[in-house]
């Protein structure tokens, strides 16, 4: 989801979601989520959002 956010938004506009970012830091996937959904890219590309933003929430850590 992270290369699909990238890859459409690029590098730079993808930067901007600080605080998106400082969950994934933090290994807070639900707030990572969250964040994603609080934005313009989320209005603008909508249902694909809340799929990603989904996805994220579900994420899970330390599966070997």
């Amino acid at each position: 989801m992270i290369i699909e956010m990238i890859f459409h938004l690029g590098l730079p506009r993808f930067l901007g979601f600080k605080k998106m970012i400082q969950a994934l830091r933090e290994d807070d996937y639900s707030k990572a989520a969250i964040e994603m959904l609080d934005s313009k890219w989320a209005c603008q590309v909508g249902v694909r959002a809340s799929t990603l933003a989904n996805i994220m929430d579900n994420a899970k850590v330390g599966v070997n």
